[in-house]
């Protein structure tokens, strides 16, 4: 199992390190549930991170929607943020005392109100104290900031929009409140509250996504996320109670590299307090298995005619390294195919024979460079010389493991830069609807433009095929 983790958390010797550095700030958003008995506002003004704000989510929010902490408008809470000394542009981690429960809420707060630069604390505060590390109790008076919001609409789902996707099932619809809330076992600690969950909702509580107030590793969460049932290529929307919790199962998302998610603010507070929207209990529906035979993919052709303009740096807090591999070994290749390729259907190569793939891999017009990250491998691309004035970018993807650290982009733009030091007068690459879902724009966005489009029919491999592929490797 991978150790890969999010790169949205930070650990505690990394904040120490950085306290008192100039754009650098904390912020205490400790939040309760009555039955805890703990109070972060208080338990703020007895200890905490030297230098660290108190963010109020009961304060810092819409009051005018009858509902606990309602997502506020984008010019209070600039307002408020500026009066913490807090910029959009500032490099800001911020903490809980158990390590994920309220913090990933302002996370997800602060990135959908346009900060980038923002990480949660893995261990929060309660392993802060336990590693004894600098506490204080006097209480900042923070130089005001401007704070510039650059509101993104598309990370919120409003009541309407979540009748839409529950009546049309649009998107995922992903609850993570504990198992016996979800089933309607457990009553609700909200008085009036219905118990049970939305039609078609899969159940994740928040809670199995740390242990011991550490976030887990990105294989552990992506197993999770299997275990519910959630399609990481499809859109996700998360609850909750009441808009907290549902958060940290979107820090998980946005660490497995899925960003077409959002959070419904209202959540069960909303939902489930209402006499007019649909309930029910018991556990998650059984998902359909999928049928056997062909899938039909829709096929884009892109090219790029002068190499890339971009820049951009290399991953920071990684040991990364950009290996061609000569002459290799046709298991260690299947290996990386299969890891990149699983997802999204790739089979050509694994129907290859030996003979067929050695000589593929032989010819002297394909190359095929191994990326490394901490030592271990994480993804491949595979060029393809077709004449004197065109090479093909024919493979290119990550390990699963991969997916949240910040390469993607990265690690594209090293392909491209071998694909132009064979000096051709173009470069293209081929994706399709089965690929990732952000393979298209990210394409595009890298100066590829499509040239034409048609349809395919990719025949999944059977279990006798990949039992035999598995006792031949």
């Amino acid at each position: 199992m991978s150790t890969g983790k999010s790169r949205f958390v930070v650990s505690g010797d990394w904040v120490e390190q950085q306290l008192g550095k100039p754009g650098f700030r904390v912020i205490d958003a400790s939040w309760y549930l009555p039955a805890q008995k703990r109070n972060g506002a208080v338990e703020y003004t007895t200890g905490h991170i030297p230098g660290a704000v108190f963010f109020d989510q009961d304060a810092i929010a819409d009051h005018t929607t009858g509902l606990p902490h309602s997502l506020p408008s984008p010019e209070f809470f600039a307002e408020e943020m500026g009066k913490l000394g807090i910029s959009e542009r500032d490099v800001i981690v911020v903490y809980d005392g158990q390590g994920f429960f309220s913090a990933p809420r302002v996370w997800w707060m602060l990135r959908a109100m346009g900060a980038e630069k923002v990480y949660v604390l893995d261990g929060g505060l309660d392993g802060w104290k336990k590693d004894g590390r600098p506490l204080e109790t006097e209480l900042p008076e923070p130089e005001p900031a401007v704070f510039t919001p650059k509101f993104r609409g598309r990370r919120v789902t409003t009541l309407n929009e979540m009748r839409a996707i529950v009546e049309s099932g649009s998107a995922q619809v992903v609850d993570a409140r504990g198992a016996g809330r979800f089933t309607g076992e457990e009553p609700e600690p909200r008085e009036g509250m219905r118990s049970g969950h939305m039609p078609g909702a899969r159940s994740l509580p928040a809670a199995s996504l740390s242990q011991g107030g550490h976030f887990k590793d990105l294989d552990s969460l992506k197993s999770l996320m299997d275990e519910a049932g959630i399609d990481l290529s499809q859109p996700v929307v998360t609850s909750c109670g009441s808009g907290v919790t549902a958060a940290v199962v979107t820090l998980a998302l946005e660490s497995l590299g899925h960003t077409n998610n959002s959070l419904y603010d209202g959540s069960w507070s909303e939902w489930g307090g209402r006499a007019d929207t649909p309930v029910v209990t018991g556990p998650a529906e059984v998902l359909e298995q999928p049928e056997h035979g062909p899938i039909k993919a829709h096929v884009t052709r892109l090219e790029m005619t002068s190499p890339p303009r971009q820049s951009l740096p290399m991953p920071v807090n990684l040991h990364t390294a950009i290996i061609v591999a000569k002459d290799i070994p046709l298991h260690y290749y299947r290996y990386l195919y299969r890891q990149v390729g699983k997802r999204w259907h790739w089979y050509k190569r694994l129907r290859q024979s030996d003979d067929e793939l050695q000589a593929a891999l032989r010819d002297e017009r394909v190359s095929v460079t191994v990326l490394y990250v901490n030592g271990a491998p994480a993804g491949f691309f595979e060029l393809n010389r077709l004449n004197d004035d065109v090479v093909e970018l024919a493979y290119f993807g990550l390990f699963e493991h991969a997916l949240g650290l910040g390469i993607g982009k990265w690690f594209l733009l090293q392909a491209l830069y071998s694909a132009w030091q064979m000096n051709p007068k173009k470069v293209t690459v081929t994706t399709n609807t089965l690929d990732h879902p952000r393979a298209l724009p990210l394409y595009q966005m890298m100066g590829f433009a499509p040239v034409g489009t048609s349809e395919a029919w990719v025949e999944p491999m059977s279990d006798a095929e990949l039992l035999a592929l598995a006792k031949r490797d």
